[in-house]
């Protein structure tokens, strides 16, 4: 055996196959301005144009149309998504005399262009080779018989970008994703095989029984002439090393089901070595190469090499499995945006710097939007250990209603591209997932769509299959598919506005409980944050980022340029908190087996949905960071679950700890240690640790609760901290939380921390108005009867019974507090008195609902969501506030509070200054806030929408609070707005209510 691993290292490996280059430039045109129509058969296509046509320009190969000047300026701006710089739409010719060498043995040749969007043609030598249209794969033709070796040889290739199929919505050229681009974006090559040669190798990996089945087809046109042919096959280790060598005879004179010459064949090769076999996992991505030689006696005649991984992908109940072992899929949905070229790139090591991003922020998957990427996305993500989801080029309605056929076109169309697909990807271990397209199906199934899921199982069981991306009802009823991707926003009984809540202890269960085979969170979360205009300077290709310019003048119109800042950071911060708690509701389902988070990138389209911590570029937006991301998107999560965030002082605390592990290993001797600390100066103010015994992979578990109670006294905003200890294992767990390598060392063994999370609490005062503040409670007049019971020893009258030139000549009060605004009320305050309006949605004349959570993708493509706003914004230092623990911006203890609260629209009021601000949504773009105060007259007015007169709302800790704060701002000498608004303006926002008289 040594001698042949000493030869196979000395032996020259380069492949007796060739390759012509044909990158560069190229004669062309646009045929608008050129060739000849067809008539009869073939009308509506083109002939060649003659080579010596005056009207011939020039483009290189590789690269776009537009990137290369061809085409117009759009007619129209776009203010969904971005805009071209220029644009053509229709059909282009190429034409090039290309040398080919010598060929004594008279090879076999095949045209290959790479990146042709849609339709293509190809004339060589003046014969026409035949139409090709795959979106995802190569476009090839067999051009042997028209081959003139040792000349010059003429290829003309016609290249049409026209929408051959209705399918415009499938990312790979939606105008909002890649763009309907148009060219020859891969390059083009003429590859010469020998006319004996191994046609195809398929290599199957069988990791449990550490063998590898090898399918091959052997093609011998003079089959009836030749000796025996010997097939071997090389297997290389992913450490270098020369594992095995299968030499096989090929018996070229049988005739095979195809034609004569054509034969099939296969064994299996155990990978027996002095290691043990090396596991292609996300966690630790080993490749092993395979070199298939194909020789006649001592004369080697052709070969190919493949890369493969030894990976095992199933299905086990409700979990996905990988290599025997659960895993949960972390993934992110990739929507083909390529924002300097408009079509996919076509360099590895751009994918490999993507992917390196993305795992640092702990995702192990990606799903690809209605695409599946060049060749050198596949090589990356084998190397890298990314998890992928491909798709066919498919987002349509034609298979939503069971009974209804879907066009002829279609169907044919879709096998075919699915065919090809399977045969590009069948050697890339990272390619586990495949459907059929997004969101295809009404409430149940399509048999055409199963048809194609049985075809695809047929073709390679290796993957994992699901009839589309989205769609769909559970239980399922007429679905062929191995597992669901359903969403956890709003698959019933679930509804998107309540995708993040502050309830801790809620999950998923009410959707995965309807399935028997494993679910996947569709188009996970969807928080977005304030537009960012700062990007635009990045568009330096082909693409405008044209949605900025009417956001830009509306914000410039209305004076809101200065706070953009602040917007940014303050709803970065609320997408953040918002996703944190999606993202491990999904984590303490025990039965989800992954979520694909729509997205970790902004999307340009659609209206525009910043939903990402990263912008477009995959550069960070500065409002997280990997670290963390990865507490709640690792291999290993611990999850802190309580019904509440707020509680009264000295109230006992109960927080049930649980972890999410999908590691590759049990956790030996785990442990649990927590502290909580103020949030303010790190104060501890409790700590514990307990042992949890082993802990098994794949599953969610209840470590045990931390009781502590809160402080006996003040306004606590406090911080849990929780970490998972372990015994250290052998080879290094990677947990995906790279800070997690700490090792600590105690009066036992040392110990490795495996993962680190934080949780968010409050702990408030009770109110005590009545004896402390017995004063200032008699200097209120109190018309709200539901504010009654906080206000006990104001005056209460109505409000018809306000008289404000009696009040200022008592001077009994110092603070009227009302719900509507009245003409006594207004004469109160224009005389000097002071108001806290508490106002209703009916009260406003234009009301904007809110909720806490942000804007659902995006307000242009759902303008009908309650809600379209994106967080609260206010200084951090406000009076008004008190004591009330902020930081600027949304976080769980105003949830109560805000949610569902309406607010005040300040666009015809520019006097007024709001304290705590509701950041609208970027289009709309109005000026909102929860609270303001202004000067009217001689009087000072204080209006704020939390619903205080709620009395089961006021019964929480932080409302009770917030209005105690509240309160005591609007009685002090804080309350002393420098902004004056005139009587009119405040008509112009606040309904005038009547007055009933009593004659």
């Amino acid at each position: 055996m040594k001698g042949w691993l000493q030869d196979m290292n000395r032996t020259d490996l380069t492949t007796v196959r060739h390759t012509i280059n044909l990158n560069g430039t190229w004669h062309f045109q646009l045929t608008e301005r050129s060739g000849e129509r067809r008539e009869g058969e073939n009308a509506g296509t083109y002939i060649p144009p003659h080579r010596d046509d005056v009207l011939w320009n020039t483009i290189q190969v590789p690269g776009s149309w537009e990137e290369q000047g061809y085409g117009e300026a759009p007619e129209y701006t776009r203010i969904d998504t971005w805009t071209k710089i220029r644009e053509y739409e229709g059909a282009a010719w190429y034409a090039q005399d290309i040398y080919i060498p010598s060929d004594p043995q008279n090879g076999h040749y095949v045209f290959r262009l790479k990146g042709v969007r849609w339709t293509s043609r190809l004339w060589f030598n003046g014969n026409e080779a035949g139409e090709r249209d795959s979106l995802l794969t190569d476009q090839t033709w067999d051009v042997t018989p028209w081959v003139k070796p040792g000349e010059m040889n003429r290829v003309e290739i016609w290249v049409d970008n026209t929408m051959k199929l209705p399918l415009a919505g499938s990312h790979i050229h939606s105008l909002h994703t890649a763009t309907a681009w148009g060219g020859i974006t891969g390059g083009a090559y003429l590859e010469r095989q020998p006319m004996q040669r191994v046609h195809t190798v398929r290599i199957e990996p069988d990791p449990a029984n550490g063998k590898i089945a090898v399918r091959y087809t052997v093609i011998n046109p003079a089959a009836d002439s030749v000796a025996p042919l010997q097939l071997l096959i090389n297997i290389q280790h992913p450490d270098g090393s020369w594992l095995k060598r299968e030499c096989l005879d090929i018996d070229c004179t049988l005739n095979s089901s195809v034609e004569k010459g054509w034969v099939t064949g296969g064994c299996q090769i155990a990978l027996d070595s002095e290691n043990a076999i090396a596991m292609w996992s996300d966690e630790n991505p080993l490749l092993y190469r395979a070199v298939v030689q194909l020789q006649a006696g001592e004369q080697k005649l052709d070969q190919v090499e493949q890369r493969f991984g030894m990976r095992s992908f199933a299905s086990s109940g409700k979990q996905l499995v990988l290599n025997g072992t659960p895993v949960f899929l972390r993934g992110y949905v990739d929507c083909c945006i390529f924002p300097l070229t408009g079509y996919p790139v076509w360099d590895a090591q751009y994918y490999v710097e993507q992917f390196r991003i993305a795992k640092s922020y702990g995702f192990n998957h990606v799903r690809l939007h209605g695409w599946s990427p060049p060749e050198p996305f596949w090589e990356a993500a084998d190397e890298e250990g990314m998890l992928v989801q491909a798709e066919l080029p498919h987002w349509s309605r034609f298979f939503e209603q069971r009974d209804v056929s879907a066009p002829p076109e279609i169907r044919m169309y879709l096998t075919q591209e699915l065919d090809r697909l399977l045969e590009a990807l069948h050697c890339h271990p990272s390619f586990v997932l495949f459907s059929l397209g997004n969101e295809l199906i009404g409430a149940n199934g399509h048999p055409e769509l199963n048809a194609l899921i049985s075809r695809a199982r047929d073709t390679d069981p290796s993957r994992l299959y699901t009839d589309n991306t989205g769609f769909g009802h559970l239980p399922a009823q007429g679905r062929e598919t191995d597992y669901f991707i359903q969403s956890f926003n709003w698959h019933p009984p679930l509804e998107s506005v309540l995708a993040a809540v502050p309830d801790t202890t809620l999950d998923y269960h009410a959707v995965t409980r309807l399935a028997s085979h494993p679910v996947i969170g569709h188009e996970h979360a969807q928080f977005t944050m304030y537009v960012r205009p700062q990007e635009r300077e990045k568009y330096t290709g082909v693409l405008r980022p044209t949605w900025l310019e009417p956001v830009e003048e509306s914000l410039t119109r209305k004076g809101m340029m200065a706070k953009l800042e602040q917007y940014q950071h303050a709803t970065g911060i609320h997408l953040m908190r918002s996703l944190k708690e999606a993202m491990e509701r999904v984590r303490r389902t025990p039965d989800a087996a992954g979520i694909q988070l729509l997205d970790i990138r902004d999307f340009p389209g659609q209206g525009h949905a910043t939903t990402g911590f990263l912008d477009v570029f995959w550069e960070d937006k500065g409002i997280t960071t990997p670290n963390e991301v990865k507490q709640f998107n690792a291999e290993v999560v611990i999850l802190l679950s309580s019904r509440e965030r707020t509680y009264y002082a000295g109230e006992p605390i109960e927080i049930e700890v649980r972890v999410s592990h999908f590691g590759k290993r049990v956790l030996k001797n785990a442990s649990i240690h927590w502290r909580m600390v103020t949030v303010t100066d790190e104060r501890m103010l409790a700590e514990g640790e307990w042992s949890c015994g082993d802990m098994p992979c794949g599953a969610v578990t209840s470590l045990g609760s931390i009781m502590v109670n809160s402080q006996a006294e003040g306004v606590v905003a406090f911080r849990v901290e929780a970490e998972l200890r372990c015994d250290p294992v052998n080879d290094p767990l990677h947990s995906g939380n790279a800070e997690h390598s700490t090792v600590h060392s105690s009066h036992r063994l040392a110990t490795v921390t495996i993962a680190r999370n934080q949780w968010h609490g409050w702990s408030f005062p009770q109110m005590k108005m009545q004896n402390e503040r017995h004063g200032e409670m008699k200097r209120i007049w109190n018309t709200v009867k539901e504010l009654q019971p906080l206000l006990a020893d104001s005056y209460h009258d109505a409000v018809d019974h306000v008289n404000g030139f009696r009040w200022l000549k008592e001077n009994q009060h110092d603070l009227l507090i009302v719900k509507s605004l009245t003409s006594n009320v207004l004469d109160l305050l224009l005389n000097g008195g002071r108001v806290w309006l508490m106002p209703g949605a009916t009260d406003l004349y234009d009301p904007v609902e809110t909720k806490y959570l942000p804007v659902f993708w995006n307000y242009l493509m759902f303008a009908t969501q309650p809600g379209a706003t994106m967080g609260m914004y206010m200084e951090k230092e406000t009076a008004l506030l008190g004591a009330f623990p902020q930081d600027g911006a949304s976080d769980w203890h105003w949830y109560h509070l805000v949610n569902g609260t309406p607010a005040i629209c300040l666009d015809t009021m520019q006097g007024a200054t709001p304290l705590i601000e509701v950041v609208d949504h970027f289009h709309r773009a109005k000026r909102l806030a929860y609270a303001f105060e202004a000067r009217a007259g001689k009087g000072s007015i204080l209006v704020s929408t939390f619903p205080f007169t709620d009395t089961a709302l006021m019964k929480r800790p932080e409302a009770a609070f917030l209005f105690q704060e509240m309160l005591s701002y609007a009685c002090g000498e804080q309350f002393h707005p420098e902004s004056s608004v005139t009587a009119a303006e405040l008509l112009g926002v606040f309904k005038l209510q009547p007055i009933q008289f009593t004659l």
